[in-house]
């Protein structure tokens, strides 16, 4: 599936190739544009008609509340900013589908898809963020934070574990909020829009510092209910309900 990758020298000899971009497409004082979803009913429901830069939080009950499926039609509407736009998807577990991103209208040459150990999670992620080649990049938390039956995060900062070594399963790494902000950090100078896929079934101990939470879920198979549960402007609403449409149908470019 495009470039997948799972080493910290992969992505290190890939971010050099890729190089440097400025991703923003506005000025400075109008900032980045929202990025507008190709998803009848949708721009509608979310605050300026898309999504905006920064953190975006999409929470739905695992599996079940269309997260993937808006987060494949951000891509693919990152993807058709320009010929040469990239995307990535940190994918610590390798569950996604690759007949799922074709038919979601996803460029594979142009997505890079990497798998690291639980412990490497975060500064995986933010070095991706951080390297300016990407319009839009999706990262699954929930391998890694949520769940009450997983032990609490430590107390106290540990050494880095070893190269060879992992994290038992369902261990964390630290608080998540801590590691939401310096995403948000590392995406200002770019531009990029960060998202980050989390189970909504799952308590949390923290209000998390994102621009937008989306919460999903699926009323019935043709239906996406969308709720804007945090916004930086303080806009908040009601769940309202829009056509479920994540398989792209067009064939032609943007």
């Amino acid at each position: 599936m495009g470039s997948s990758i799972t080493t910290h020298e992969d992505i290190e000899v890939l971010l050099a190739r890729l190089g440097r971009r400025r991703l923003r497409l506005a000025t400075e004082d109008e900032g980045p544009p929202p990025l507008t979803l190709a998803w009848p009913g949708l721009s509608d429901v979310l605050p300026d008609g898309g999504l905006p830069r920064g953190v975006v939080e999409l929470t739905a009950p695992r599996a079940l509340g269309g997260a993937t499926s808006v987060a494949l039609a951000a891509v693919r509407a990152g993807q058709a900013r320009a010929l040469t736009a990239w995307s990535a998807w940190v994918d610590p577990e390798a569950t996604l589908h690759a007949p799922g991103v074709v038919a979601a209208g996803v460029d594979l040459v142009r997505m890079l898809v990497v798998h690291p150990p639980r412990a490497e999670l975060g500064r995986i992620a933010l070095k991706v963020v951080a390297s300016g080649a990407f319009e839009v990049v999706v990262i699954d938390f929930d391998p890694v934070w949520g769940g009450a039956s997983s032990p609490p995060a430590p107390a106290t900062v540990r050494p880095p574990a070893p190269a060879t070594a992992r994290r038992p399963t369902g261990a964390k790494p630290g608080p998540p909020e801590v590691l939401v902000r310096k995403l948000a950090l590392a995406a200002e100078p770019s531009g990029v829009t960060v998202l980050i896929l989390t189970d909504s079934t799952r308590p949390r101990a923290a209000v998390w510092p994102v621009a937008l939470r989306l919460e999903l879920a699926r009323p019935s198979r043709h239906d996406l209910s969308v709720r804007i549960a945090k916004d930086r402007r303080g806009r908040v609403g009601l769940a309202k309900t829009v056509p479920f449409y994540p398989v792209h149908h067009t064939t032609a470019a943007g």
